[in-house]
């Protein structure tokens, strides 16, 4: 709510609260904070014993299931934990997107194989995991040390081929520490795309950003109008730019261990700009160093980036 953010997911074992209220209790101070509700399901084919389970596999329990979101004012779920490529698995997919679309629900796979194109024919298919993404800091060092190479690749391949759950913008450690800088995290929320961009950090890792920085995530587009990519090699660096309105946003990855210059190319950029915000990386990781820059002087922009760092570049047009 303090950041304009339409949804909120209630993740796993929401069917096992016992604080002192209920997941109903929860959808109410939702409403009552006007943020829209997602609830975590388990997909009951795989291995992972997080409920709820086993509401979801049969079309009647389903059906019923959605109803009641639907009457619920929850928007959307997050079904986890698919198992395989099946021929099964496949048509449990589809048989949830279309049920889903008679109860006005989204939905995002977890735990789930690379996108398909379904969202071409269900355009409530927000987003598709399928990729080693933010979690793995929790789960295992995973990340540890191939974040910045990682991340400076899946604009290239993964993310090509469809919306990614990779739930980036993580400022804070969790089990495994970051080797990003806080300016290369806020990039992602740009270099990768998904319909439903997931921040999944801590309340207090989003508070403790500058005001800037906290404006920036808080009028982040959910729908672009174009994207082009401006230069990068995979693993090593990604200059990615996305247009939606009158305004250019543009993601520079650094995925070296070393310092790099990033150059950012306006050339394509078509009409006059208004203003021009540059958040890079700072003197330490968790640092930013926020700049206006004058749009006349120049069209190309050098940006200095730390060892694994990155930037974002916000182009306003008149």
């Amino acid at each position: 709510a303090d950041f304009h953010l339409p949804y909120m997911l209630i993740d796993a074992e929401w069917d096992e609260m016992g604080n002192g209220g209920n997941v109903e209790d929860a959808l109410a101070y939702a409403k009552q904070k006007k943020v829209a509700p997602l609830l975590w399901y388990n997909s009951s084919t795989a291995w992972c014993a997080f409920g709820p389970l086993y509401r979801l596999n049969k079309p009647e329990t389903r059906q019923k299931e959605f109803a009641w979101l639907e009457s619920m004012g929850v928007k959307g779920i997050k079904v986890d934990f698919f198992s395989q490529d099946s021929i099964s698995t496949m048509n449990y997919f589809v048989d949830i997107l279309e049920d889903e679309a008679k109860y006005h629900l989204m939905v995002n796979f977890h735990g789930a194989p690379i996108p398909r194109g379904w969202q071409r024919t269900y355009p409530h298919m927000m987003s598709v995991e399928g990729v080693y993404g933010a979690e793995w800091y929790n789960n295992k060092e995973t990340l540890t040390d191939s974040a910045a190479w990682h991340n400076c690749t899946l604009p290239f391949t993964r993310n090509v081929v469809g919306p990614m759950d990779y739930t980036p913008c993580t400022f804070t450690d969790s089990q495994h520490p970051h080797i990003t800088s806080n300016g290369h995290e806020l990039a992602l929320l740009v270099a990768f795309e998904s319909a439903l961009q997931h921040l999944a950090d801590r309340p207090e890792g989003y508070h403790a950003q500058p005001a800037e920085v906290r404006s920036f995530i808080s009028s982040l587009p959910t729908v672009w109008d174009d994207t082009k990519l401006l230069s990068g090699y995979p693993s090593s660096y990604v200059v990615l730019a996305r247009k939606s309105g009158a305004c250019w946003y543009i993601a520079g990855l650094n995925g070296t261990n070393e310092k790099k210059s990033l150059a950012v190319d306006l050339s394509f950029i078509q009409g006059p700009v208004k203003e021009i915000t540059l958040y890079a990386d700072g003197k330490e990781r968790n640092q930013f160093d926020i700049q206006m820059l004058s749009a006349l002087k120049k069209s190309v922009h050098e940006v200095d980036c730390l060892p694994r760092g990155g930037f974002v570049m916000k182009v306003s047009l008149d």
